[in-house]
């Protein structure tokens, strides 16, 4: 991995698109803590754990109020399952690797040699709510909500939020538990080249997907099952 850019008010209009007042909050926002443990010139050098902390509570908030005004219809259980889609590693992953947050995130020397790639979803994550609580510091709450509403528009699509789930199998397993009170039924069919999982509920609804691994066969055939029984609404 490439050494990071520095942390400057221009860099950060460049890639957060904001002009900040205080650039401390987002030096701690883009700091992991092995680099404040390998860093030794500064005494009481922030990084993100903290941050991170308050960022997701406001992330949270900012997502539940925008559901609960944009949703009216849904229930309980499908504000949460929405919620849960939101504010997952995959969504925030995606944006923060968007935004190219990597090019800013200071690591310590070990880790940054260790890591293969900047994009792991834990990592960038972290970064991601750290700066929204930064964004609340410097900017106030209110450009705090605006920033993160932007970056989250193109998700508040019902549609393709069911798409991205991470988890198809537990949101499957809800549907069916709610409409027929019985769990989906999985088979498999294994070859040289993977396996073709099939997932059957309600009676003869079914659906089927091959992947080389078993895990990920039954995550698409879960999520083609769902898109069908929602299809019947």
């Amino acid at each position: 991995m490439k050494e990071p850019a520095p942390i400057s008010k221009t860099s950060l209009k460049k890639i957060l698109g904001l002009t900040v007042k205080r650039i401390f909050y987002f030096e701690a926002a883009f700091t992991h803590p092995s680099f404040r443990n390998e860093t030794r010139t500064k005494k009481n050098l922030p990084d993100f754990d903290r941050l991170e902390f308050l960022g997701d509570a406001i992330l949270n908030e900012v997502i539940c109020q925008r559901l609960y005004a944009d949703f009216p219809d849904a229930d309980e259980g499908m504000l949460s399952k929405l919620r849960s889609i939101l504010v997952s590693q995959k969504i925030l992953g995606r944006i923060a690797s968007k935004l190219k947050l990597h090019k800013l995130i200071r690591l310590g020397n070990s880790l940054r040699q260790a890591m293969k790639t900047p994009y792991k979803y834990k990592l960038m994550t972290d970064v991601m709510e750290s700066i929204f609580a930064a964004v609340f510091f410097d900017l106030g709450r209110k450009k705090t909500e605006l920033f993160i509403l932007k970056h989250y528009r193109e998700y508040f699509d019902p549609k393709r939020l069911f798409r991205l789930d991470p988890n198809p199998k537990s949101t499957l397993q809800e549907l069916t538990l709610k409409r027929w009170q019985k769990l989906p039924q999985y088979s498999y069919k294994f070859s040289m080249k993977g396996v073709t999982t099939t997932v059957a509920a309600g009676g003869k609804r079914k659906a089927s997907a091959f992947h080389k691994f078993k895990k990920e066969s039954e995550l698409k055939a879960a999520r083609k099952l769902l898109k069908l029984l929602r299809q019947e609404k």
